[in-house]
């Protein structure tokens, strides 16, 4: 069946923006420009949260993160199987909900004054089974309202739609917690929660589910039986969990950066957390515009060089504003790769398995956190900025050793035209 009708760029409408065109688009933009803050902010002050709870502990955070891993680790195959079986504009409803009642939770406990480490590193767990549901399902639902023609557009587009409380809301959550308290920040990602589901739910999806007779564990172990065979799947994906472990893990890292190293407070991880939402900003407007015709193979491979350069420069660091603008260089580049690279599982897979193919990539990320663990156990002993300079050295290396396999990645024969 037909996931999407792919879009041809009507001459008025800039290349930048043609994913606009495609009925609701428009509508899950808005959603996730709200939705964002839960993930892209609540990384920083759930971080700073377990810094406060056990007393700067470098550990502690690497545990959280370790904790968010497994979460994400465990469910991300499961999470594809979920979005090739149902509606993903109502699996993205049901997890948001979830979050919504999770951040006004600890709101009313961190105010209260009764929340626990323990209880901060056990949502840790939920909060990676829930980046695993919404990653993948948002990937497939750009991939239902855009088409394949389009995909590194839309996905661009979605991603832009973050940048705005990756930067202002990571501003005014830092001013919060230093003015008012953590309790706060939390409660400022449950309204943004609030906002932004009925955007969601006004969207109209039809068809774009798997018709299956088997159960979601049979289409489970397909996914991952499918996974082996593909060997661009499989070069993408381990390319994908070195970026994942010794790149992306330097956005845990920015709480005891600010706090510990550069000692900027909550207002500096703030301008920190803003940088690295600059970065994203800018790389996704590129890819927006340029991404769908560019040798995707070729912007994977150039783009973790830049990333891996850029955050030796981040570990050397001792200047707020020298650090702001090198993790907004981080992750322009992290951005870039990751966009390409998620856009281009999408392509190398044959239609019914798509949201499979993207959960390899939700489950790539847990390596994020699982590096993020690490990097705070390292950090307590050998300092966090020498464990971030060598991540950088191992993901140039890394991108150096992969080059020949990466240049043979084809995509798969349907899809680049109609599913």
């Amino acid at each position: 069946m037909s996931d999407a009708v792919p879009i041809e760029p009507p001459s008025n409408v800039p290349r930048l923006l043609v994913s606009f065109k495609a009925p609701g688009f428009a509508l899950f933009y808005a959603h996730s420009t709200f939705a964002s803050v839960d993930m892209t902010v609540r990384m920083a002050v759930h971080g700073w949260l377990v810094l406060e709870l056990s007393d700067d502990s470098a550990f502690w955070v690497g545990i959280f993160a370790l904790a968010q891993g497994v979460g994400q680790l465990l469910f991300s195959m499961v999470a594809g199987a979920i979005v090739d079986r149902f509606q993903r504009r109502n699996v993205l409803l049901v997890e948001g909900s979830l979050g919504l009642m999770i951040a006004w939770s600890v709101a009313a406990a961190a105010f209260l004054e009764a929340i626990t480490l323990w209880m901060a590193i056990a949502l840790g767990f939920v909060i990676g089974v829930q980046r695993a549901v919404r990653f993948t399902a948002s990937n497939r639902l750009v991939y239902d309202l855009v088409g394949p023609r389009q995909l590194v557009n839309g996905v661009s587009l979605w991603r832009v739609s973050t940048t705005p409380m990756a930067i202002f809301g990571a501003l005014l959550a830092g001013l919060l917690i230093d003015w008012v308290g953590i309790w706060a920040a939390y409660a400022l990602i449950g309204i943004s929660l609030v906002i932004s589901l009925p955007f969601l739910a006004l969207i109209t999806v039809k068809g774009a589910v798997e018709r299956s007779g088997v159960n979601l564990l049979q289409q489970t172990l397909e996914g991952i039986r499918f996974a082996r065979r593909s060997r661009p799947l499989s070069t993408l994906f381990t390319i994908s969990v070195v970026m994942e472990a010794l790149g992306f893990a330097y956005l845990v890292m920015i709480p005891i950066m600010a706090k510990i190293v550069l000692e900027v407070g909550g207002t500096g991880m703030g301008f920190l957390q803003a940088g690295t939402g600059v970065g994203m900003f800018s790389a996704t407007l590129v890819m927006a515009a340029r991404g769908d015709a560019g040798n995707k193979p070729r912007v994977i491979f150039l783009a973790a060089i830049g990333a891996g350069l850029a955050l030796i420069g981040f570990a050397l660091s001792r200047s707020l504003p020298l650090s702001v603008l090198l993790a907004a260089a981080v992750m322009a580049f992290l951005h870039a790769y990751d966009l390409t690279l998620g856009a281009l599982m999408q392509l190398v897979s044959p239609p019914n398995l798509r949201g499979r193919a993207v959960s390899l990539h939700s489950l790539a990320i847990s390596f994020t956190a699982l590096g993020g663990f690490v990097m705070g156990v390292a950090g307590g002993i050998v300092g966090v900025p020498t464990v971030l300079a060598a991540g950088g050295a191992g993901i140039v290396a890394n991108s150096l050793l992969r080059r020949g396999a990466l240049k043979r990645v084809r995509e798969h024969p349907h899809g680049t035209g109609e599913a």
